[in-house]
């Protein structure tokens, strides 16, 4: 499957991940310190929501589009809003993928790495933003950049590894980069996106991130459909390792905001809960 983002930029998936991303970068904001950000399947930053391509899936207009209709919790969402571009009585007509959003983000003291294996997207990001020397674009593989870049001099940062899972073999490449990247980077910001696909999918997710033994880690899902109703993607899932300070109760107050907003009545559900303690027991 060639897999093409395009058709689900903006979508409930999207917001539930982008707004717990936006939520950690500004929390490494809150240091002077400079900080070091890797997206692993950086896409092409920006997606035109009047393409024939996000039209045909119509997921955006039940999506981000919905709910800057509806603004729940608008301070909540503040900080995301921003990120995405979006303006109050404005249409939005781009979506603003994870590489602009941590773009925006950097200070003059910060940097970024955007790895993306398709030469058209990684392309379309240089084209899209300045880098200032603050901002390096690789067009390859984003597990190899992992092993390649982690430690990073900085010492503080984030990682987004957000793949496709073209692959039956993805999460366990997934885990298997985890464990490794976290060996050499205990420090890091980790946030790996899983799809919800159904109810024993989604423990059989949780049960292999725990069994990693990573401590700090927590588990965000959102899901908008029954994830038992056999309709593909019901919902999505973070997991986060060294979720920052408030965290959890940020996450589980958006993600119910977003369901609320875009669930159909009686169906979902948001579950924000510790998948390992602050330390692991020996």
């Amino acid at each position: 499957m060639n897999y093409k983002h395009i058709y689900h930029a903006g979508n409930f998936a999207d917001i539930a991940k982008h707004v717990a991303l936006v939520f950690c970068l500004d929390s490494l904001k809150r240091k002077e310190g400079g900080f070091f950000a890797l997206d692993t399947h950086a896409g092409r930053g920006s997606y035109d929501l009047h393409s024939p391509e996000a039209r045909k899936s119509m997921e955006a207009e039940h999506g981000i589009l919905k709910l800057l209709e509806a603004r729940p919790e608008d301070k909540l969402f503040a900080p995301y809003y921003t990120a995405i571009r979006a303006r109050r009585g404005r249409p939005l007509a781009r979506y603003q993928g994870s590489p602009t959003q941590i773009a925006g983000a950097l200070r003059t003291q910060d940097r970024a790495l955007f790895v993306e294996r398709m030469s058209a997207e990684a392309r379309a990001i240089e084209r899209h933003m300045k880098s200032d020397g603050r901002i390096r674009t690789e067009v390859g593989d984003g597990y190899a950049a992992l092993r390649a870049f982690l430690p990073p001099p900085e010492r503080r940062g984030l990682v987004l590894i957000d793949p496709p899972y073209e692959s039956s073999e993805e999460l366990k490449t997934l885990i298997a980069a985890l464990e490794d990247a976290h060996r050499r980077w205990s420090t890091g910001i980790f946030l790996a996106w899983y799809p919800i696909l159904s109810a024993s999918q989604r423990a059989g997710v949780h049960a292999r991130f725990e069994a990693l033994r990573i401590p700090k880690m927590l588990a965000a899902d959102l899901a908008i459909r029954s994830d038992d109703a056999g309709v593909g993607l019901a919902g999505s899932g973070l997991v986060i390792v060294n979720p920052p300070f408030g965290a959890d109760e940020f996450l589980r107050a958006a993600y119910s905001a977003i369901h609320r907003t875009l669930a159909p009545p009686g169906t979902g559900y948001v579950e924000v809960a510790r998948l390992t303690p602050e330390r692991m027991a020996q």
